[in-house]
């Protein structure tokens, strides 16, 4: 179970580093592209506006929470 750690960690940096690329070069054409309709870019933007507030909402509770968290000393 020790190994499975340092792989797990680096499959989520992996992860995430591809999905934050692909999302800015994403973002870069669209906004960029002299094709794109203003329409397409509100919604886009829309879309990734929503998500990142629902990410920081979810982060600020869970950061919230982890300082009465009563199991935080359990090990699994």
């Amino acid at each position: 179970m020790g190994n499975a750690s340092p792989l797990r960690g680096l499959g989520w940096l992996l992860l995430v580093g591809g999905v934050l690329c692909a999302v800015g070069v994403g973002l870069y054409s669209l906004l960029f592209d002299d094709e794109t309709s203003l329409v397409a870019i509100v919604i886009v933007l829309g879309i990734y506006g929503g998500l990142a507030l629902l990410l920081l909402a979810v982060l600020r509770d869970r950061l919230r929470e982890r300082k009465t968290d009563k199991y935080t000393d359990v090990e699994l």
